[in-house]
């Protein structure tokens, strides 16, 4: 007794073969390990009064985070040691921009701004939403002055300031401590 395959049989039957044999390429195929992500993935803050404040964990890390309310930034004043970097979170219900004055760009240790714009006498980020964050290049020592910016207060004009003015303060490495 002699089988016929019917063509559509055989070619059911080799998709069925190569679909078994990639599987099983697959399977066999070593993993990539992939380092452990250290970064937190959600920033730990308490928030006994209206401005959230950090963990002290969190003020540990090599990148100082300001948190931002409506009323308030949290901290105003950031200080940082040469190498680290500021990041801004915020949690005000009105998109804010960070603004720096154009000279302060003299300061940067970056290659390209990222998120952040330079128009006219100002360095500029994109506006930042509930939720959302911006981060900052590396500065060198000295001190810096900014504001968060709400150009568009629209009705919650009454629940949020349109301005908030804030300060890093960069302090250089100990030479034997590079």
């Amino acid at each position: 007794m002699q089988h016929v395959i019917a063509p559509s049989g055989r070619r059911s039957w080799l998709v069925f073969a190569l679909s078994v044999a990639a599987l099983a390429t697959f399977a066999a195929t070593p993993r990539v390990a992939r380092a452990a992500d250290e970064h937190p993935q959600e920033l730990p803050y308490t928030s006994p009064s209206e401005v959230p404040q950090l963990d002290a964990a969190a003020m540990a890390a090599p990148r100082k985070v300001v948190l931002i309310a409506d009323e308030a930034l949290s901290p105003r004043l950031v200080q940082l040691n040469e190498g680290e970097h500021v990041a801004w979170l915020s949690y005000s219900k009105i998109p804010s921009q960070i603004v720096f004055d154009r000279d302060t760009a003299k300061s940067m240790i970056c290659h390209s701004l990222v998120n952040f714009t330079i128009k006219d006498a100002e360095i500029v980020s994109g506006d930042i939403h509930a939720g959302e964050f911006a981060s900052f290049c590396e500065l060198k020592p000295g001190r810096y002055k900014y504001m968060v910016r709400r150009p568009n207060t629209g009705s919650n004009a009454a629940s949020a300031r349109g301005r908030l003015e804030g300060e890093i303060i960069v302090t250089a490495k100990e030479e034997g401590k590079k």
